[in-house]
């Protein structure tokens, strides 16, 4: 079965709105990385090509350690990509829904397929007409019968959503 081809967001599309911020960030880390190792080597032993090259691998390899999946969701389809992949998850037909409540705050998305994507609670809550639109398409899953693990996970995840919303409203007003 092939994948469906990844629709852009558009006018009725949402992106993560910290996707730029914490690119640029882990851009500027690599390059603090590689000019501070470099003003270590030029005070040290001494710059070479060779060391010049390893300091540069190194600090591609943070590079792409640090920058974040770009995240993108259309009514319907959840597009993920990574450096090297692109998943698309139908978010109007998801089977799975859990959301653990331990420590690692990530929601796993899995739709009939068996495509599977996982969302950081950050990310929902900084995002908040992600998570309109993802739970409007999980409850529509629900609707028509697919989601049939994780129904309780998408009532507690929207309750503490809107606690965190409450919660950020009473802030900005000062009543909190």
């Amino acid at each position: 079965m092939h994948d469906p081809p990844p629709a852009p967001a558009g006018a009725d599309g949402h992106e993560d709105v910290l996707w730029r911020p914490e690119a640029r960030a882990a851009v500027v880390i690599g390059m603090t990385f590689f000019v501070a190792a470099l003003l270590v080597d030029a005070v040290g032993p001494g710059v070479t090509m060779a060391r010049t090259a390893g300091w540069g691998c190194l600090a591609a390899v943070l590079l792409l350690v640090l920058l974040p999946s770009r995240i993108s969701l259309t009514p319907g389809r959840l597009v993920v990509r990574d450096l090297f992949t692109t998943r698309v998850v139908l978010t109007d037909q998801l089977s799975a829904l859990p959301w653990p409540a331990d420590v690692s705050g990530r929601v796993v998305l899995t739709d009939v397929r068996g495509t599977r994507a996982q969302l950081d609670f950050c990310l929902l809550r900084a995002n908040p007409s992600l998570w309109l639109q993802l739970e409007a398409d999980a409850r529509e899953s629900r609707r028509c019968g697919s989601l049939v693990r994780g129904t309780a996970c998408l009532d507690r995840l929207a309750r503490r959503m809107d606690e965190e919303a409450a919660r950020s409203v009473f802030r900005s007003s000062g009543i909190d």
